[in-house]
């Protein structure tokens, strides 16, 4: 949960419908500002689990492309949005409208081969899905 302005940016779902309406309406009763978009790590349930919830609450969602390809194989509802990337792994801009401080970056293959992270600029906070474990 990410908080910019007066809207609120998400990274990830929970791993259910129910899981994610429950975020959602936390957000609602805390932080009280609308959740203007989502963008998902990679296609597995840990988060990419809570996608019809987003959509029927109209909140927009993107991944990388290559996330809704493997969606379906995998039992997931793909994003709304696709986003591409630059040959130095930055996402292309024009897919990635109104992110405001998100910052998305595909480092190539690791956990899953559709793998992101999102960092928040200005901070030392970035959120690497599963591509980012203990050791």
């Amino acid at each position: 949960i990410v908080r910019d302005g007066g809207r609120v940016l998400l990274v990830d779902t929970a791993w259910t419908d129910d899981q994610t309406a429950q975020i959602l309406n936390w957000i609602k009763q805390e932080i009280n500002l609308p959740v203007a978009l989502a963008v998902v790590t990679h296609a597995h349930q840990d988060k990419m689990g809570g996608m019809d919830a987003l959509h029927a609450a109209g909140i927009a969602t993107y991944a990388n492309a290559l996330s809704n390809q493997l969606a379906p194989q995998e039992g997931l509802v793909a994003a709304q949005h696709s986003l591409t990337f630059a040959a130095n792994g930055w996402v292309e801009p024009a897919t990635a409208p109104n992110f405001g401080p998100l910052k998305v970056f595909y480092p190539g293959p690791g956990h899953t081969s559709d793998n992101i992270t999102v960092g928040i600029d200005g901070t030392d906070i970035a959120f690497g899905g599963c591509l980012i474990k203990d050791s």
